[in-house]
């Protein structure tokens, strides 16, 4: 089952209450590399993106927020070592959010939806993604652009292939929350896309091997990363 996870950021003074508290959770040596960030977001971003991942991860095996060694991949993607359980973070703007998933590879991209200059798409995406977008107009165009950008980079997120894969050589097409990916005209590829509503202003897209999606996602508050730690403590 792929289960989604979803952390909305604190402002910068009620960050800054609870920073050395949730810097405390983590093991000693990623607790440094976290305070090499300067810019505060940045450190949230990433503070609360790690803290999520281990907090469920904990959940799920019964080990403690601190005791998990994560291995890259070549492109920089983390797995947990020597357990199958797969996850994938991303953040944008008020939001972080992890995708996981037992025995699947997992990727997920959150998007705030903002003004575009659509000639982005003569780049990025395919002929037929083109001709999809420019038959809409308004705000159902921009909408839908975030929909591909979010599907495309979670797919590739799924990959652990960054940008290395450009944008344009595969398709995504399809339209009612039922999307497909083509890497030609006549050529369905076996991974499966769920969308799920976090915000108005916002589009968010997880890709899988798996078609087990959770019917909606999580939404976490810092309570649940910080009250858990007497749990952490008994095991």
């Amino acid at each position: 089952m792929i289960e989604v996870y979803a952390i909305k950021i604190l402002s910068e003074q009620e960050f800054l209450k609870v920073k050395n508290e949730l810097l405390s959770l983590l093991p000693g040596e990623l607790r440094e590399s976290m305070l090499r960030y300067r810019i505060v977001i940045v450190l949230q971003r990433s503070l609360l993106g790690e803290l999520m991942t281990r907090r469920i991860l904990a959940d799920k095996l019964k080990n403690t927020i601190g005791s998990f060694n994560f291995i890259k991949s070549e492109k920089g993607k983390p797995y947990l070592e020597k357990n199958p359980v797969y996850f994938n973070i991303s953040h944008s703007g008020e939001w972080v959010v992890a995708a996981f998933c037992n025995d699947f590879e997992v990727g997920v991209d959150i998007e705030k939806i903002k003004p575009v200059n659509f000639e982005i798409a003569e780049r990025f995406f395919s002929e037929i993604e083109k001709r999809e977008l420019f038959s809409k107009t308004g705000d159902k165009k921009l909408k839908y652009f975030f929909d591909l950008w979010t599907m495309k980079e979670s797919y590739l997120k799924l990959l652990g292939k960054g940008l290395t894969k450009p944008l344009s050589t595969f398709t995504i097409s399809g339209s009612k929350g039922q999307f497909h990916l083509f890497s030609d005209v006549d050529s369905a590829q076996d991974v499966n896309f769920k969308q799920y509503q976090l915000a108005d202003d916002y589009k968010l897209s997880v890709c899988s091997y798996s078609d087990e999606f959770d019917s909606e996602l999580s939404i976490l508050g810092i309570s649940n990363l910080i009250t858990r730690r007497r749990n952490d403590a008994e095991r």
